[in-house]
């Protein structure tokens, strides 16, 4: 059992990640979505050894007006773009790196060679370290001299960044301008020149191993260094994805994209909501009322889920986040009402499941039979979150016959995040500039 414990544990923390290449289409831009299991992924099982998968599991004008880059997923539903940096004396004339896709912050970075020198640290990584010392197209930032630098954050005559992230990842380092290339859906190279990236000297993932290929981050999230804001022109400040489901039963990966600008469809079954923005913070709030399990409202006080003046609490949206994480008061009562519901269903057994909070074991695998659905009142429209994006069910290992599932999310004390799995097989499109979140199911599989 104590094996079984760690292995799922480790599935839990690091199950689902995402990659991405670039596609071309006219005025938009696209990136295609990989799951972590799917077989193009860096981390699939055949691409990397089994213990790795274990713990695995100013800105110039754009060169062309119609950039589309791809986006690939894969599992722990995080999710992963694939670039190209830098111009080199090579061919092709970049370096190849996979960047997590994060709506939670504002920055791109990724290792570079600097994290070798004395000061520095580096996570592994699988591809060589950015040489932005030989990119012809490098260039840093001059310290307090551009509107993009932090006043008085330098490293010796260039501006600096700090950035932290969930799950003890960070990065320190200088701001740059680089050439980002993307590779479209019909293998050609689409270019942007100048933007602005930060370039990793002091960096730490939890993920970093010899067989990673994971090379830093790209954040989509509000803020002027964000990916959306670099790209306005093509972007217009909106974008869109479908995050494919991936459980178990996967047998299929079809490619899912990331969306901008005309490519970023707001359909008329679409619901909206709010996106609010707090000047402390780059992620993506949404007014959170209420959670029903099964169409029951909980009775959970509204206020729990209130965004407070210091811009603590509140409820985000985040695509690198893997599993939802709901306000300690909140979650006790969705607790309280999930475990009254499965106290009527026969061959239960609770099982203290390390990883996720609620979890039970039963002798006959069902999959997702019998599971409720779970609700976000969200302001002026329902997320509607069915059984196969509420919990996570897995087989027993080794002989033993039967599965566990358990609820796919987890408490917090500092507020309410949607997170990735939770948002699966959904549309959503965010116009950030109209300051709204459409949103609706959809069948990702379908995401051409």
């Amino acid at each position: 059992m104590a094996k079984i414990l760690a292995l799922l544990s480790l599935y839990l923390i690091l199950s689902l990640l995402s990659a991405a290449e670039p596609v071309c289409k006219a005025n938009g831009l696209i990136l295609r979505l990989l799951h972590r299991d799917s077989p193009d992924s860096p981390l699939h099982p055949e691409n990397i050894s089994h213990p790795c998968y274990l713990s695995a599991y100013g800105l110039e004008t754009l060169d062309t007006k119609n950039i589309r880059p791809q986006v690939h997923v894969q599992p722990l539903f995080l999710y992963m773009v694939k670039i190209g940096v830098g111009t080199f004396r090579t061919t092709p004339s970049y370096n190849s790196y996979y960047l997590y896709m994060d709506t939670g912050s504002d920055l791109i970075w990724l290792q570079c060679e600097g994290c070798r020198a004395r000061n520095g640290r580096c996570f592994s990584q699988r591809e060589p370290l950015f040489a932005n010392s030989r990119s012809q197209s490098y260039l840093s930032l001059p310290c307090n001299k551009s509107q993009l630098c932090i006043p008085n954050h330098c490293i010796g005559s260039s501006c600096s960044y700090n950035i932290s992230h969930k799950g003890s990842t960070s990065s320190s380092g200088i701001l740059a301008q680089e050439s980002f290339t993307f590779i479209s859906s019909n293998r050609e190279a689409q270019r942007v020149k100048g933007l602005v990236f930060g370039c990793g000297i002091a960096n730490e993932v939890t993920y970093g191993d010899d067989s990673n290929k994971i090379a830093g981050i790209m954040g989509l999230g509000w803020g002027k260094l964000s990916f959306v804001s670099q790209v306005d022109s093509q972007s217009d400040g909106k974008f869109s994805y479908c995050l494919l489901m991936v459980n178990k039963y996967t047998h299929r990966w079809p490619e899912t994209y990331l969306r901008f600008s005309s490519d970023a469809v707001i359909r008329p079954n679409l619901r909206m909501t709010p996106l609010q923005h707090h000047e402390q913070r780059k992620s993506y709030l949404l007014e959170l009322q209420g959670i029903s399990v099964n169409r029951a409202r909980l009775n959970i006080n509204a206020s729990v889920f209130s965004l407070r003046r210091d811009g603590t609490g509140g409820c985000i949206i985040d695509t690198g986040t893997p599993f939802s994480r709901i306000v300690s008061p909140a979650y006790a009562v969705l607790r309280k009402s999930l475990e009254n519901y499965f106290s009527r269903l026969r061959n239960l057994k609770y099982s203290t499941q390390r990883g996720l909070d609620l979890c039970y074991e039963r002798k006959k695998a069902e999959g997702f039979k019998k599971l409720p659905t779970i609700t976000f009142h969200l302001r002026n429209g329902d997320l509607v979150v069915g059984a196969k994006g509420s919990f996570l069910v897995m087989d027993k290992i080794g002989l033993s016959k039967g599965e566990y599932f358990c609820l796919a999310m987890v408490p917090n004390d500092s507020g309410s995040v949607i997170g990735a799995y939770q948002q699966t097989n959904q549309r959503f499109v965010y116009d950030t500039k109209g300051l709204k979140l459409f949103f609706g199911p959809e069948d990702c599989s379908r995401d051409a």
